[in-house]
């Protein structure tokens, strides 16, 4: 734990708007240290961490596609519904209410300390 220490509201903003110009110095390293390693084709070892690109894999379906690769779970002898999902996207281009949803699952709520923009900001009312 750091020894930081915040004793009223504004030393909570001086803090959040220190994590902010870090996190944009960050930003703006990691861009150059990117740049780097993709310009010079060398990942980048401190000794601690390997800075490289790494290849990730994911897969889109289409609703046809989708429906053959249930069958195909199915007969495997799988249910196919226990290894395919609604992801959160999905359920919000449903547009269905948690009314409609508690009737078929169960909410997971997640608690997650992040920052998003203030209304303020995005309405033109800081400079």
């Amino acid at each position: 734990m750091s020894d930081v220490v915040i004793k009223d509201f504004q030393g909570a903003i001086d803090i959040a708007n220190q994590i902010e110009r870090y996190e944009a110095a960050v930003k703006q390293m990691k861009e150059a240290l990117k740049l780097f390693v993709d310009t010079t084709g060398l990942p980048v070892d401190t000794g601690e961490k390997i800075w490289d690109f790494s290849l990730t894999e994911s897969w889109g379906f289409t609703p046809e596609t989708l429906k053959s690769l249930a069958a195909e779970i199915l007969l495997m002898g799988y249910n196919p519904w226990e290894h395919l999902e609604l992801g959160s996207k999905a359920i919000s281009k449903l547009n269905l209410t948690n009314d409609v949803l508690s009737q078929y699952g169960k909410i997971k709520v997640t608690k997650r300390f992040s920052s998003k923009k203030s209304p303020a900001e995005s309405e033109g009312k800081i400079a």
